[in-house]
């Protein structure tokens, strides 16, 4: 996994102004987009992020620039996070399954239908011709 000098965590009302904030921390700072989280149907939104200290921090004050442009201020948190344990990382960054997860977790879809169409009586010749 990698490691970064910081990340920040913005979390605010609404998907769609999570998203605004998003594309002007973006635009601004020099940090990668790590994950979100999106809680009661998106009306909570999360987002992480993460790199170098100073583009952390200048993220998390783009995002608190445009919660004063909004009129009900969404912004319910936003905080830097340096030198972030990696055990923090493995919450904030969902992981994704590397070759050998896929390839296992299809092997083991294949022999389950294989089974299920074992168990109706019929080899699995036999159900690929009737298909």
């Amino acid at each position: 996994m990698k490691q970064y000098e910081a990340i920040g965590v913005i979390e605010t009302k609404y998907f769609a102004v999570a998203m605004e904030m998003l594309d002007q921390v973006s635009k601004t700072a020099g940090v990668e987009f790590l994950s979100s989280h999106n809680q009661l149907g998106g009306k909570l939104v999360s987002l992480v992020i993460g790199g170098s200290i100073s583009d952390v921090s200048l993220a998390v004050d783009t995002a608190k620039q445009v919660n004063q442009t909004k009129q009900d201020q969404p912004l319910k948190n936003a905080v830097v996070i340096t030198n972030p344990h990696p055990e923090i990382l493995k919450y904030a960054i969902p992981s994704k399954p590397t070759k050998q997860k896929r390839s296992v977790a299809k092997n083991q879809t294949t022999r389950n239908t294989n089974t299920t169409k074992k168990q109706t009586g019929k080899t699995l010749e036999e159900e690929e011709n009737h298909e």
